[in-house]
């Protein structure tokens, strides 16, 4: 099996939807790169770009451990999102994180992407665990 990235989408099984849009560019940067973003911004972001395609990437900062971000990079920030309702299962592959970083580790690279000319929007999660 191969691992997921932008190479093997066309490769997905067919139970499993392809990304809505996946950016080039990045346009903002999140802070705090948790599940409760994964499963709702980069969800709503992608779903926007689908709509309305714009330079809306998200360069995604974990604040706590490599572990995501490594596991991001080693999938070009692919990742699925899986819902269950009443209807069925659904699964999803979700494209709108273009990059992943790492506080401790990747402070400069933060600090040029919050600075660059191309970064509009700049957000955080606050959860219970925050």
């Amino acid at each position: 099996m191969s691992r997921l990235s932008r190479n093997t989408l066309d490769r997905l099984a067919r139970s499993i939807q392809p990304p809505a849009f996946v950016p080039d560019s990045i346009g903002i940067v999140h802070l705090g790169l948790g599940a409760f973003h994964r499963a709702h911004q980069a969800i709503y972001t992608e779903e926007a770009m689908a709509s309305k395609p714009g330079p809306w990437g998200i360069c995604g900062v974990s604040l706590r451990t490599a572990d995501l971000r490594n596991l991001l990079r080693a999938q070009d920030g692919l990742y699925t999102a899986i819902e269950k309702s009443g209807d069925g299962t659904r699964r999803r592959i979700i494209g709108s994180v273009r990059e992943a970083l790492f506080l401790d580790e990747d402070r400069a690279a933060i600090m040029r992407r919050l600075a660059a000319a191309t970064t509009r929007i700049v957000t955080m999660t606050i959860t219970e665990k925050g």
